[in-house]
């Protein structure tokens, strides 16, 4: 049965160096029950598409306060399309003159939320933007197009591969992921990462990255974020340490919320792994969510295990346990 939840990127693209607004829209979102992908500040709008495509974004939220928007906005939606994916959505808010309305919105942006905008506006338009993707999504399944993405994968196309990831996520069933997801490459390093809350995780993989593309390697993230339980929304904030490598071609970071999983993983962790070490992938990483003494499903998926913890935060017979 299919499980979806709507998935958006937000993006402060240019040299604004504000986002409070931008978060708080994302704590709302993730109350709202989606799941919200936050990039962090200062992105570009190669950086921003990017980010868009491989998490399989069913919006592209643009927060502008530098009038920078009538420049760089159609850029955005330029780079989606070179990136193959003209049809995700590209809402923009911040400071949007009235004035600058009409040329946004010939330029191919989708929603225009303006200041006075109400929080319930925007999250209906989201979700409204979002249900039309997904039923995209699901005429294209059924038009056969999930083959094509599969093969596309295996040779290599990123956006391919998070379309497929996208289809793993919202309920494939274990026998038809395993019946398509043939011939896996087993020659794909996977590297668990885990550890408590705000050890630094993310931040440890951004420093990989830059060594692993030093040496040519083609690398993949997999970061695991925790779901609320009361309206199962995630706020995906791990992209936000990895900006170093937001554009580099060599790597795909996909961000994936826990939807009620225990054990430091999601549900389809172990299967999006399969997709991912098939599709020209020579290192796989995986970040579990912050775990605590119990959490170690990474353990039947990764090898080698990376436990980072928090100088003083126990004495020995804590770290023993």
């Amino acid at each position: 049965m299919e499980r979806t939840a709507t998935r958006v990127v937000l993006a402060k693209v240019g040299l604004d160096g504000h986002d409070r607004g931008v978060k708080v829209l994302a704590r709302r979102f993730r109350d709202a029950g989606m799941e919200v992908i936050y990039t962090g500040l200062w992105q570009t709008p190669a950086a921003a598409a990017k980010a868009a495509v491989e998490e399989d974004a069913d919006v592209l939220g643009l927060s502008f306060h530098s009038a920078a928007h009538l420049t760089l906005a159609p850029i955005v939606i330029e780079k989606l399309a070179v990136f193959g994916r003209p049809d995700i959505a590209v809402a923009l808010g911040g400071i949007i003159p009235q004035d600058d309305i009409q040329a946004m919105n010939e330029a191919g942006v989708a929603a225009i939320f303006e200041p006075e905008a109400s929080l319930q506006h925007i999250i209906h338009d989201i979700n409204r933007l979002a249900d039309s993707a997904r039923t995209s999504r699901r005429a294209a399944i059924a038009d056969g197009h999930l083959d094509d993405w599969i093969a596309a994968s295996r040779a290599g196309d990123r956006a391919a591969l998070a379309r497929v990831l996208t289809w793993i996520e919202n309920g494939a069933s274990y026998e038809e992921i395993t019946r398509r997801l043939t011939d896996v490459d087993d020659t794909t390093i996977v590297v668990g990462i885990t550890g408590a809350p705000g050890v630094g995780k993310s931040t440890l993989i951004g420093r990989l990255l830059k060594e692993l593309r030093q040496r040519d390697k083609q690398v993949a993230v997999v970061a695991v974020d925790p779901a609320s339980p009361i309206t199962n929304g995630a706020l995906l904030g791990d992209r936000a340490r990895m900006t170093l490598s937001a554009e580099d071609p060599g790597v795909f970071l996909r961000s994936s919320a826990s939807r009620g999983e225990l054990g430091g993983l999601a549900p389809t962790t172990g299967s999006m792994i399969r997709a991912i070490v098939g599709a020209k992938i020579d290192v796989l990483i995986v970040e579990t969510v912050g775990a605590g003494q119990n959490e170690i499903a990474i353990r039947d998926w990764a090898s080698p295990l990376v436990l980072l913890l928090m100088p003083g935060a126990g004495d020995d017979l804590q770290l023993s346990k």
